[in-house]
């Protein structure tokens, strides 16, 4: 009878070392699962991998793009501008900038300039304005102001406008920026006698 207990404890004892092992077996497998699943996603993504943007403002577009390509970047035109004195097509600007760190493929945007001076209409401020009222409205619209040409007739108020000693006609459109000088009046003997301001003559009677 004792050595059939003894019998079945060590059956039993094997059962269980047998259980704990294929455990641990299983465990063993699992972790090795995810380690493995966890280095194939950092090689698929390329984690930590970083390559530096390199600086290619001031080429040309052409150029740049190549550059960028290079180090396995895509070179992407997002917008374009005027700035006097850069030359067509040349880059003005690019987001990330240079040295950031990023991603292979990842898309570099980037400023060009467009080469080509906007051209926008000048406000209506003549016949129709103080002089005060076309000031505020012309460097609003981003025109820089000359000294003024004074004429005869109402005081400080605009007759006109001149751009490059022409005067405009209507809502005429010049580069963005321009200078512009306004036609005032300067006031004179015609405009007191429209306003009816009696001259001593006229007080006689």
């Amino acid at each position: 009878m004792t050595k059939q207990k003894e019998s079945n404890k060590g059956k039993k004892k094997a059962s269980l070392r047998f259980i704990l092992i294929n455990l641990a077996a299983m465990a063993a497998v699992v972790v090795a699962a995810v380690l493995i699943t966890f280095r194939w996603i950092d090689s698929y993504t390329e984690h930590g991998v970083a390559i530096m943007v390199p600086d290619i403002t001031g080429m040309q577009e052409e150029e740049a793009v190549q550059i960028l390509g290079k180090h396995h970047l895509t070179g992407v035109v997002d917008d374009y501008t005027y700035i006097k004195g850069v030359p067509v097509g040349e880059i003005i600007s690019q987001r990330p900038a240079q040295n950031a760190k990023v991603k292979r493929g990842r898309k570099i945007y980037l400023t060009v300039s467009s080469g080509n001076q906007p051209m926008i209409a000048v406000p209506d401020v003549a016949d129709n304005s103080s002089l005060r009222q076309a000031e505020s409205r012309l460097r609003a619209a981003g025109f820089k102001l000359a000294p003024h040409d004074t004429i005869d007739g109402e005081l400080d108020w605009v007759y006109g406008i001149r751009y490059n000693g022409r005067e405009l006609q209507g809502q005429e459109k010049v580069p963005e920026g321009s200078e512009l000088t306004l036609i005032i009046g300067g006031g004179s003997k015609e405009e007191a006698d429209t306003l009816g301001i009696a001259t001593v003559e006229e007080g006689w009677f």
